[in-house]
């Protein structure tokens, strides 16, 4: 598992004293209110899960415009000096995660995961997708997607020892 999971991308500039707008790659938006200090960097550097401390930045202040969160970050007061963090993302390490419930999982988490189904390679989780009833896993199935609700029905074990998620009941899926 990542050590550093991403909870935004700065988009832009927000006004003349160094605010920046982060679209939240976070369930909620409103995480930000409880971020003390998030590492800034850009995604094209970000290798190895390894992050300079360097790039840990304080958070002075947080507001919200829409689905954004606009933020004041400690000792960047002007355009000019923000404006080199646009298109990088904000990370934090796993011990400032949100907490999850039972049966909540991190999406970085989940793909790359084998699928078993029947004891038998069932491909590998390429992405999640959202949708209003549940996540959904698109698999990579011999060059096909299939998609499976992430559900208790169709769900028997996510594995993150043995790196796989075990699938059950698939009628009527596939």
């Amino acid at each position: 598992m990542r050590k550093f999971l991403r909870v935004g991308k700065i988009i832009s500039l927000h006004g003349i004293k160094g605010e920046v707008k982060v679209f939240p790659t976070t369930d909620d938006v409103k995480r930000f209110d409880d971020l003390k200090k998030v590492y800034i960097i850009n995604d094209d550097d970000f290798k190895n899960d390894v992050i300079d401390d360097n790039l840990l930045y304080e958070i002075e202040n947080v507001k919200y415009f829409k689905n954004t969160a606009i933020l004041k970050i400690k000792n960047l007061n002007t355009i000019e000096e923000s404006s080199k963090l646009i298109k990088s993302s904000l990370y934090v390490g796993r011990d400032n995660a949100v907490k999850l419930s039972e049966n909540e999982y991190f999406v970085i988490d989940l793909i790359g995961l084998a699928v078993v189904y029947q004891n038998k390679s069932f491909g590998k989780v390429a992405d999640i997708m959202k949708t209003k009833a549940n996540d959904v896993l698109v698999i990579d199935y011999n060059g096909k997607e299939v998609l499976v609700p992430l559900v208790d029905v169709y769900i028997d074990k996510v594995d993150f020892e043995n790196k796989n998620i075990m699938l059950k009941n698939l009628e009527g899926l596939i």
